[in-house]
């Protein structure tokens, strides 16, 4: 069984059809790779809702007509993770109505309202869940009544993999997590991820930072912790202030092609492409797939690791808008980014919280200790 895993996906700008009548034009080339898969799994991040207000409080918004289901089709992609953090920007409404198209049109979907997926293809029996990490400035995470987006926490991951190994069916694990505009992964990410594979045979399909990270083999297990941007445009905020333009790095992203036989990873691939004005065009991105990932082999000095990581994130922040001066705050006092600000205090404790969890998991295992 061939699976082909894509990047984060919002169906806006010259993706979308109420916009841009030749967006299907630039997808030609794609549409027939990806025929050539046994199925294909992809993150939507715009939740596809004729509603345009939304009262959810977040410096930037994303959403997309119903009618852009047709790219989702003509893309032949079968799978759909909606654990992310702006699938609930127009609120349960945006979330209900991308359920409900999604189901119409027979995509699967998986990753909110605790759903995770089972699909047996070629004789292979594959589970796909889909968590969301606190971090990333998400709303509407599930609570008791289970509806809402699927929080990653260490619990829900636990008893996946446990759901998994009782169904007899090999673990996909989408997240949604880390920093935005960085290859590098958070590091209690990367523990996590470690002491994950370490339990089971996995494969870890990460997106959000909206820029490549590396892969990692641990035992018999892949860590892809983001994949980039699959399709994506320039963002403008609801109330019309900024608009977070892509850059060259954005602009990048690979399929990272597993092959599965008897419910073991024998061949892993990626296909590198790169998102130009005449459309996607495919290129080798292995060797500066491979540089970012040599550097997660042996992280010697945590902290050395953190300051170049967030060195990236400040001057990538810096070309996209500028330095964050008088005329940066300006932009920043209304209801929305003051919302966001204020409701990210809880969620950062809360993953103080979880964030220990991982710790716990990764001190626990003696045979658990990494980058050596």
């Amino acid at each position: 069984m061939r699976i082909a895993f894509l990047g984060d996906v919002a169906l806006i700008g010259k993706y979308d059809l109420t916009k841009t009548s030749d967006a299907k034009t630039r997808l030609i080339g794609m549409a027939e790779k990806l025929k050539e898969f046994d199925y294909v799994v992809a993150n939507l991040e715009s939740p596809l809702t004729e509603k345009v207000n939304s009262i959810i409080p977040k410096s930037m918004h994303i959403r997309s007509s119903p009618v852009n289901i047709e790219l989702i089709q003509y893309l032949n992609i079968d799978a759909l993770s909606l654990a992310n953090n702006h699938i609930y920007d127009f609120g349960r409404k945006g979330l209900k109505d991308t359920i409900e198209v999604l189901d119409k049109y027979g995509i699967n979907w998986f990753g909110a309202n605790g759903k995770h997926l089972v699909k047996t293809v070629g004789g292979e029996k594959v589970s796909f869940s889909g968590f969301c990490c606190l971090t990333t400035n998400g709303t509407g995470y599930s609570g008791k009544r289970g509806s809402g987006v699927n929080a990653l926490t260490f619990e829900k991951v636990m008893e996946q993999l446990e759901r998994d190994e009782k169904d007899n069916a090999f673990s996909v694990l989408s997240f949604h997590w880390g920093m935005e505009h960085t290859n590098y992964p958070n590091y209690e990410h990367i523990q996590l991820a470690h002491a994950i594979a370490k339990r089971r045979d996995v494969v870890i399909h990460g997106h959000h930072p909206h820029v490549i990270q590396g892969i990692q083999r641990v035992h018999n297990s892949i860590i892809a912790y983001s994949l980039g941007n699959f399709l994506f445009d320039d963002c403008t905020s609801l109330n019309r202030r900024y608009t977070m333009r892509q850059n060259s790095e954005n602009l990048k992203s690979f399929i990272l092609e597993i092959t599965l036989d008897k419910g073991q990873i024998k061949d892993i691939s990626s296909h590198g492409f790169m998102d130009s004005d005449e459309g996607l065009h495919f290129f080798d991105i292995r060797p500066e797939l491979q540089r970012i990932s040599d550097q997660l082999m042996s992280i010697e000095n945590v902290d050395e690791y953190n300051y170049r990581r967030n060195l990236q994130f400040i001057q990538t922040l810096e070309d996209k808008f500028g330095k964050r001066d008088l005329k940066w705050l300006m932009t920043r006092l209304n209801y929305y980014s003051l919302g966001a600000y204020l409701t990210a205090i809880p969620r950062r404790k809360r993953y103080q919280k979880e964030y220990q969890k991982f710790m716990n998991e990764v001190l626990c295992n003696e045979d658990c200790t990494i980058c050596r």
